[in-house]
């Protein structure tokens, strides 16, 4: 399926005409349109992805930070490791002080 086409037209200076036609044939483009659009293209993909890398950190700590600030219940498994290594701490240290 062929995708359905738009006009972009831009003003610019001559300079910046000149520089661009130039950054295109150096690159291999067949024409000035064809450097803008590919390179904007690109700049523009670029863009949204760092965008949306930040948006998505930062609702990842909302949520991490929502998840770490709502209290929890242990469960009796964890009670029971928590007790036997603090007994075992506790004999580790009794017998470094005998």
């Amino acid at each position: 399926m062929k995708e359905e086409l738009a006009r972009f037209d831009a003003k610019m200076s001559a300079s910046h005409k000149l520089l661009l036609e130039e950054a295109a044939r150096l690159r291999g483009f067949k024409s000035l349109s064809e450097y803008v659009i590919t390179t904007a293209v690109a700049n523009a993909k670029l863009v949204i992805k760092e965008y949306k890398d930040v948006l998505y950190s930062v609702e990842d700590k909302q949520r991490i930070m929502s998840i770490l600030s709502e209290p929890s219940e242990l469960s009796s498994s964890f009670m029971k490791a928590s007790e036997r290594r603090s007994k075992k701490l506790s004999n580790d240290a009794d017998d470094r002080t005998l």
